[in-house]
């Protein structure tokens, strides 16, 4: 996970009902992306915001027989967690012009806020969207995602990305590797019609005590049974607020170091397949 980060308004419509239809002020060619979330609402990720929509349906995992009933929702971080890198920096360390880590030594110090840091960050990005595409897909990824995937469709479990990084290098990266079927949250990069990078924040909420550009906190909230058992898995700053408030944690890096300081219970964990094995494989109980 990135260790920087970053506001932009959550434009919100609450018509359309159970049937699911759009409401008519949401202009359709501007959808990029839809992601159910526990509950009765999906997000709608358009070009310029997310609008949310009621859809009074609940949607709920298919379980298989022989499902671990304990374990129903996990959310994962991305840079430095999805990655062996955090890919964040490594574009800004191979594209961005060097006052990048004077923003960085801002934000590490207090000073600024992580939106404000990694927006700062990204007006120095000197690169086009082909060559930022190609450089993303290339990265190294901990193989063990890959498992993890599987092991929660055949279980049922919800498998969630929660990121404070960059959704474009997100997606490039998920589709080299067949997993853009995840649903993703993260802050939104695009270029301008003058070809200029842009940033948004559309998962960022105004109580954010770390004011992150996304919101885990909020983005981790389920509505399932009180009996289900959610699941972090992160590496470092910006997963700290959300550990707090899950039932599991799986940290390593600077994650795991603040879980041990602040008393926070943690699993720790060095590559995915660590992870794999200790919730499906062995299928040890956690406490």
């Amino acid at each position: 996970m990135r260790q920087p980060h970053r506001s932009a308004a959550v434009r919100s419509c609450s018509s359309g009902g159970a049937d699911g239809r759009l409401p008519a002020l949401v202009p359709l060619f501007h959808i990029r992306r839809v992601l159910y979330w526990p509950g009765h609402q999906c997000f709608l990720l358009g070009q310029r915001g997310v609008y949310v929509l009621n859809t009074g349906i609940e949607k709920q995992p298919q379980r298989s027989a022989r499902e671990a009933v304990d374990v129903t929702d996990i959310f994962c971080d991305f840079d430095g967690t999805i990655t062996r890198v955090d890919a964040t920096d490594a574009v800004l360390e191979a594209f961005a012009l060097p006052a990048w880590q004077g923003w960085e030594q801002r934000w590490v110090n207090g000073e600024i806020t992580s939106q404000e840091c990694l927006a700062r960050q990204v007006e120095l990005i000197q690169a086009d969207r082909e060559t930022l595409a190609a450089f993303a897909a290339n990265l190294p990824i901990d193989e063990g995602i890959l498992d993890l995937d599987q092991r929660c469709k055949e279980r049922g479990v919800s498998l969630t990305i929660v990121s404070d990084g960059l959704d474009f290098i997100v997606e490039k990266i998920l589709h080299r590797h067949g997993l853009l079927h995840l649903p993703v949250f993260s802050n939104h990069l695009w270029w301008d019609a003058q070809g200029r990078l842009a940033l948004s924040f559309p998962f960022a909420t105004q109580e954010c005590r770390s004011g992150a550009g996304t919101c885990k906190c909020v983005m981790t909230r389920t509505t399932g049974p009180s009996s289900a058992r959610t699941v972090y898995i992160g590496d470092g700053q910006s997963d700290q607020c959300v550990s707090g408030k899950m039932q599991t944690v799986f940290a390593k890096g600077t994650l795991r170091k603040w879980c041990e300081r602040t008393g926070i219970p943690c699993i720790p964990f060095e590559t995915l397949a660590e992870v794999v094995d200790r919730l499906f494989v062995k299928e040890a109980r956690i406490a």
